[in-house]
């Protein structure tokens, strides 16, 4: 065996990286990292000047939470990093973490010199340099670059059957950010058609839902640093464990006792959450055009796309069962050796949580999914542009040829669809008989008044509209430019605009949406959804006047460093939500006078907005 023949793939995440070995015979072996094959990224400077990561950094924060970075991914953009009284660069930071791995690496198959790591879809060539660089610092001489989503779609196609010239939509829901892109098939492997991205989205975003819940309901949680770790560790464990139970409970230090958590209960919390990152979905198919037909497969990959619920909106919205692996977290990284063969651990399809998502057996789940081996390919950017590669280079392998496709695996494949479309339709009505129908707001029979606001005028850039300059004295850099999105479907019309500001260590992500209903009563839905889901399960909602039919306003209380405030009003079929989120890095924590200022200003800004945003739709 030649150990110079060891391929190396790394999917470094927000949260946690993995990699993975390609043996000679093609075999994948995972790495594992004190007996866990999720290394935390996270990085502790430690009092004699060592990069400590994994387990070790995790024990260490516990007296020294201000030397720990926890996400080094998510300061891809910054020179250095300020961990207790010193900073570091961001670029070793980031070779801590694959120096680790470079270690493990070695010690299971020697020296290995070539490695493929993955990257956003939409990371420019500065971001994707300083990977090379962190890289080669670390000790790597060959290094390669996937995007995320062709890693994960190049695997599932070894898996399922993806016909030449279809698409495939690739969900990426990880631990801080949420990454969409839909990738054509070719002969040669995957191009990238669309991708879009939400850098303050994911799982920690859920975790920072549920602390606030807890904060509403039971008052203080923590005491110091170490109970504060303590409690986001057990709400992370809790969440993870109500993707398989209906029920478990949260250990609250501050109370000295454990407190119960429902599955209900974190769906309520989580559809906030997730809303933005399935109207982004809707919005990246309608902007490329691609119809449902065109769609070979919708696939869910990172960690936290193992919570039931995604999969359910995400089928609610597009009217596409998901693909769940069985490991989700691992298929980026084998995905990123071309040539390997499937390993056991991912190469199933998790049909129990596609039967919970979709609402169906989990017979009828594994018959919605019909497996077929399939070619193995990478794509890479150059210079911004996707480009399609050879899968291999010299003496790395050969990728396995598609079979050709069996008629009774089509049969199978529609008769299964057919299943989800009716079970989708049964669970539509079921749940409009258990709402009484469309009814009108005072219970009289469905409503056949005409609407005020037309759903198919809305703006193509809803930034233009919502003028930020009040928080540009607060956050004067900007850290991420205006992005505007629009949808328009018979179903309900959406606009969106983001955008992130900085001053100093702070940061602030505002994001506006508004959405338009064929019917007010599906209006007054969508607006009790907001404020039952999310300001009825956090501080107390403080009505506006002026804003539409009725607004609120209210504060999520996440944590010392972590605060977001929600305005949402309604006005006949239309509705708004602007959001603030304010991520520090200490813990000052927040004066009634800021919480004021900033209160007043997200009112101003949508006063000035309302006008502008309604004027063409009426």
């Amino acid at each position: 065996m030649t150990r110079a023949r060891f391929r190396l793939g790394i999917d470094f995440g927000t949260s946690t990286t993995i990699a993975v070995l390609r043996r000679p015979d093609g075999r994948v072996q995972q790495l594992l990292f004190d007996g866990s094959p999720l290394l935390s990224s996270a990085v502790l400077l430690g009092p004699d000047g060592r990069l400590h990561t994994g387990r070790d950094a995790a024990h260490l924060a516990r007296s020294a939470p201000e030397r720990l970075e926890p996400n080094p991914k998510r300061r891809a953009d910054e020179a250095t990093v300020l961990l207790g009284d010193s900073e570091v660069d961001v670029r070793d930071l980031i070779a801590a973490v694959l120096r680790r791995v470079a270690v493990e690496a070695a010690r299971v198959a020697g020296p290995v010199g070539t490695v493929t790591l993955t990257h956003p879809a939409d990371w420019g060539s500065g971001r994707r340099a300083l990977l090379v660089e962190a890289a080669r610092l670390a000790g790597f001489t060959d290094v390669d670059l996937v995007p995320e989503p062709v890693a994960a779609a190049t695997y599932l196609a070894a898996t399922q059957e993806v016909p030449s010239g279809s698409c495939v939509v690739v969900y990426d829901l990880g631990a801080g950010t949420c990454d969409v892109t839909l990738l054509r098939r070719d002969r040669s492997g995957f191009t990238p058609v669309a991708s879009g991205g939400l850098n303050d989205l994911g799982g920690l975003d859920v975790d920072a839902a549920v602390v606030g819940f807890l904060q509403a309901t039971y008052g203080t949680l923590w005491t110091d640093p170490a109970t504060r770790r303590q409690l986001w560790d057990d709400v992370r464990t809790a969440k993870e464990m109500l993707s398989r139970a209906s029920g478990t409970v949260v250990m609250v230090p501050a109370l000295g006792r454990e407190v119960p958590l429902g599955r209900e209960q974190l769906e309520g919390l989580m559809r906030p959450v997730l809303r933005p990152s399935v109207a982004m979905t809707r919005s990246l198919l309608a902007d490329a055009g691609v119809g449902r037909s065109e769609i070979a497969g919708l696939f869910l990959v990172g960690g936290s796309s193992r919570i039931p619920l995604v999969a359910t909106m995400l089928h609610e919205a597009l009217g596409i069962a998901p693909v769940v692996a069985e490991q989700p977290e691992l298929v980026v990284a084998e995905g990123a050796l071309p040539g390997a063969a499937v390993s056991a651990s991912t190469a199933a399809v998790d049909t129990a949580a596609l039967a919970d998502a979709a609402d169906l057996p989990a017979t009828g789940a594994s018959a919605a999914v019909a497996w077929a081996a399939g070619a193995s390919a990478t794509s890479t950017f150059a210079g911004g542009a996707p480009e399609t590669v050879a899968p291999e280079r010299s003496g790395a392998g050969t990728p396995v040829p598609a079979r050709a496709r069996r008629g009774w695996r089509a049969r199978l494949l529609a008769a299964a669809a057919v299943v989800v479309v009716l079970a989708g339709a049964a669970l539509l009505i079921s749940q409009l008989q258990d709402d009484g129908g469309d009814q009108s707001p005072d219970g009289g029979g469905p409503s056949t008044q005409a609407v005020r606001y037309d759903l198919t005028k809305l703006p193509g850039d809803l930034c233009a509209s919502v003028d930020l300059t009040l928080f540009a004295t607060l956050y004067e850099k900007v850290d991420s430019p205006p992005k505007p999105t629009r949808q328009i479907m018979s179903t309900g019309s959406d606009a969106t605009c983001r955008t992130v500001r900085l001053h100093g260590t702070v940061r602030a992500t505002f994001s506006a949406a508004i959405r338009v209903t064929p019917s007010r009563e599906q209006a007054a839905t969508d607006y009790r959804m907001l404020v039952g889901d999310t300001a009825a399960l956090n501080t107390r909602p403080e009505p506006l006047t002026g804003l539409g039919q009725e607004a609120v306003i209210f504060e999520m209380a996440v944590s010392t460093s972590i605060m977001t405030l929600i305005l949402g009003f309604r006005d006949d079929n239309l509705t708004w939500q602007l959001r603030l989120t304010v991520d520090r890095q200490d813990e000052a924590g927040w004066t009634a006078a800021q919480k004021q200022q900033l209160r007043d200003k997200l009112v101003e800004v949508t006063r000035a907005a309302q006008p502008k945003v309604t004027a063409g739709l009426a």
